[in-house]
């Protein structure tokens, strides 16, 4: 993606950004993925570490256009936005995410410090606002207060035939009995039952199991598809994966299997 950016010349955290102080502890209780949209090399450095660190995947993107892009494709828990972004004002890109139904919780991160400029944030969309420079803790506490908060727009449990799928438990059950999913599985179904009857393109889903710097082996999606696949059909689950060759997956309902008799 044009807009990708990596984070291993990044500086120290004196850029922009005020000192962290000792023993601070972490505030985040649980793994999520988490998109920073930030230009700067330096700042967007330190962020990437600092959320990694908490155990959170990271996409680090620099340009408005792209990360509204990533926003669409993938299913981001949080995003970090810089107000004064290269090619859109941030405060754009936040109110055309709203207006594309991207719920995510948004933290603004500005240089503009008056009241005026964190009310225009917030009225655009935003969650939250932080001011540069910051200090790492205050960072850590705000994503860690925003990743609490319920989504505006997703429920936690999703259901589709005789498949539950919990996305706080990370857990798929098949009339009553957990199915055992590896991760990358797991979010696979959640996809596909979150979008049942649709079409998801290959891309999509590349998007939604790897970080944008991951490598994805060029038969990655369709191993995953035959693992979920299988263990669908071993588990007795009411549903079927369609594969139209060269657009994508789609997960439909169908008839359940007979009893066997008596």
């Amino acid at each position: 993606m044009p807009g990708d950016m990596t984070n291993s010349g990044a500086a120290g955290e004196q850029a922009g950004v005020a000192a962290s102080g000792e023993g601070t502890q972490s505030l985040t209780a649980s793994q999520a993925r988490i998109l920073v949209v930030e230009d700067d090399r330096d700042i967007a450095g330190l962020l990437g570490r600092e959320l990694r660190a908490l155990g959170h995947t990271v996409d680090i993107i620099g340009l408005a256009e792209d990360a509204l892009v990533a926003a669409r494709a993938a299913d981001y828990a949080l995003m970090i936005v810089d107000l004064g972004l290269p090619d859109r004002d941030g405060l754009d890109l936040v109110r055309e995410m709203r207006r594309r139904s991207i719920e995510a919780p948004i933290l603004m991160l500005t240089g503009r410090g008056k009241v005026e400029d964190r009310v225009s944030g917030l009225a655009s969309g935003a969650d939250d606002y932080l001011v540069k420079p910051f200090a790492v803790p205050e960072l850590r506490a705000r994503v860690a207060a925003l990743l609490r908060r319920p989504s505006r727009i997703k429920r936690s449990r999703l259901a589709v035939a005789n498949i539950v799928v919990d996305r706080n438990s990370l857990e798929a059950v098949i009339d009553g009995s957990s199915l055992p999913l590896a991760l990358k599985q797991f979010q696979l179904l959640e996809l596909l039952v979150r979008r049942k009857n649709h079409m998801t393109p290959k891309r999509m889903i590349e998007e939604a199991l790897y970080g944008f710097n991951d490598e994805v082996s060029g038969n990655a999606i369709e191993a995953h598809i035959y693992k979920l696949r299988q263990a669908l059909r071993a588990a007795g689950a009411e549903v079927r994966i369609e594969t139209r060759r060269g657009i994508g997956y789609r997960l439909v309902e169908c008839a359940p299997r007979p009893a066997p008799d008596a």
